[in-house]
């Protein structure tokens, strides 16, 4: 399957809302969601897989990009086929600082399903306790997503049931 489509295409997709998915990605900050977010466009063609983790396509703004922080939460269409159906899925990266909770907040009301993302070796953090609780306030179902596992073995040293040990 072509990975790009019409416009007409995507707009019959969108006119049937079961094909329709929208999912937010939250976590404190520095625990990768913007870099998963770069993982899922390069997957879907939209930037090379050669920059995905690099380029911050999501984080337009010059002040983002300068501070690797997301500010304020970006949303993207992706294209995704399953069994020979395709669906529209709409992804919001949101901020994960505490300073901006509010916008989160925000994105939770848009959306059905969260990625709530952990790095490895620090764990759920305040801001991903809070930020998940607020998902769940607003009936937003969670999925755990463990990032940045390769941190396991390069810094702390672990072993395959160390880590299991570990997670």
């Amino acid at each position: 399957m072509p990975k790009f489509k019409s416009t007409q295409e995507i707009l019959k997709i969108i006119g049937n809302k079961d094909q329709i998915r929208n999912f937010g990605v939250i976590a404190h900050v520095d625990h990768g969601k913007t870099t998963m977010s770069d993982s899922l466009l390069a997957a879907s063609g939209i930037i090379a897989p050669s920059v995905a983790g690099q380029a911050l396509a999501l984080d337009s703004m010059k002040l983002e990009q300068n501070r690797q922080m997301t500010i304020r939460g970006a949303n993207v269409t992706l294209l995704y086929e399953s069994e020979g159906k395709d669906y529209v899925i709409n992804m919001i990266d949101t901020p994960g600082h505490i300073d901006f909770t509010g916008r989160v907040t925000r994105a939770l009301r848009a959306i059905d399903g969260v990625v709530v993302v952990s790095d490895s070796v620090e764990g759920i953090m305040t801001q991903t306790e809070t930020v998940t609780r607020q998902a769940l306030e607003e009936r937003v179902r969670p999925v755990l997503y463990i990032n940045k596992i390769d941190r396991l073995v390069k810094e702390l040293r672990l072993d395959a049931p160390a880590m299991q040990k570990w997670l």
